[in-house]
């Protein structure tokens, strides 16, 4: 028996509630599952079993320390969705042989990162 029943979400902190979420549900187009308007709290399916949530929060530490991985089966056709929403890519890198990368972020700073895998 494991420690742990389920991967259940990963969760960013947002200064601007409305904005965050707007941006999460209408640029990036994930489906918003619940929302607490009282606690500025949501969450959005991204792929069975896996979320992200935000919390509406007065200040956000400027330096992000973690990241949102979405695996991609296409990065340039990912990149052209995101520019299609203004939604720049920045760091992309290929580590040979194993995955193309690509990183942007939500308008508080938290990074999303886009991952091709190149093994097949």
């Amino acid at each position: 028996m494991s420690w742990y029943k389920r991967f259940d979400l990963v969760w960013f902190p947002v200064v601007d509630f409305e904005r965050a979420k707007a941006f999460y549900q209408e640029d990036l187009e994930f489906e918003l599952v619940l929302e607490d308007q009282e606690s500025s709290w949501a969450e959005f399916q991204i792929s069975p079993g896996a979320k992200i949530a935000i919390h509406g929060v007065k200040a956000t530490n400027a330096n992000p320390i973690g990241a949102l991985v979405i695996d991609v089966e296409n990065l340039e056709k990912s990149e052209l969705f995101l520019r299609g929403k203004g939604i720049k890519l920045f760091d992309k890198e290929e580590i040979p042989g194993l995955t193309r990368l690509a990183s942007f972020t939500d308008p508080d700073g938290n990074v999303i990162q886009l991952s091709q895998s190149l093994v097949e």
